[in-house]
């Protein structure tokens, strides 16, 4: 089984909190949850944070999402919701399709389509530049994510440090199985009553005008004013609390 770096905090109902691409389990100190109500399993998904890389002739973010299952079986694991930033989204979903229950779903900054044509050629030039200069890549791709990158320096400079350390294959596997990942419409629209999209209202990735069209009224979807990709840190008090009200049923 791949080595996977998970870490548990509380003791309350149990939640899978899955970063993004480039990110770690680290992305989660922005927000506090009520440890007595909320028990968080903090995963490095492979391939990032201190978690090995898998090796597979096909990435695919259903291998991701079964390799986090099992090393959550192996632990005695085997009920819990789900909350997922970006690419963490796209395996909370697979997770969620290969599991004997139905969890609650929680998207941030996610969404359950597959890439255009566009994106998916998008992803091939990151692996390209990724292999002639990775540091540089992470140096200008991360700022990006954010709505006034001059306001999160600090921030935007410690997540840049730890991906400088994410290694190429890491980053290329990612790349790799986001642009593979099948179009999960049907099912998202098929869980629907456990499934929540959070969406930063200026985020750059996915905008709110595409997910409100995507979401059709069908799909539960609030939005988080004044965010980008990075709502998690921009808006990070009310992030807590709607993902904390969401969790507990208070939404």
């Amino acid at each position: 089984m791949s080595a996977l770096n998970i870490r548990i905090q509380g003791t309350g109902k149990p939640v899978v909190f899955l970063h993004g691409f480039l990110e770690s389990s680290t992305m989660w100190k922005y927000l506090e949850f009520p440890e007595d109500m909320i028990q968080c399993i903090y995963i490095d998904i492979p391939g990032h944070g201190t978690s090995s890389t898998l090796i597979d002739d096909t990435p695919s973010i259903i291998s991701l999402a079964r390799t986090i299952h099992d090393n959550l079986l192996s632990r005695g694991i085997d009920r819990f919701d789900l909350v997922g930033h970006s690419m963490g989204g796209y395996v909370a979903l697979e997770i969620a399709r290969i599991v004997h229950f139905s969890p609650k779903v929680l998207l941030l900054n996610s969404n359950f389509w597959e890439d255009s044509n566009e994106k998916k050629q998008n992803r091939d030039r990151v692996i390209t530049i990724i292999q002639k200069n990775k540091n540089l890549f992470i140096q200008e791709a991360i700022p990006g994510l954010f709505v006034r990158p001059n306001k999160h320096k600090p921030e935007i400079e410690s997540l840049i440090s730890e991906a400088k350390n994410l290694s190429e294959a890491g980053i290329t596997y990612a790349s790799l199985a986001m642009r593979n990942r099948p179009d999960l419409t049907h099912f998202a629209k098929s869980i629907a009553e456990n499934l929540v999209c959070i969406q930063g209202e200026k985020d750059g990735i996915v905008s709110e005008q595409e997910m409100q069209n995507k979401t059709a009224n069908q799909i539960p979807f609030i939005t988080i004013p004044n965010a980008g990709h990075m709502s998690h840190i921009e808006a990070s008090r009310v992030v807590e609390k709607t993902i904390t009200d969401l969790l507990l049923d208070k939404l």
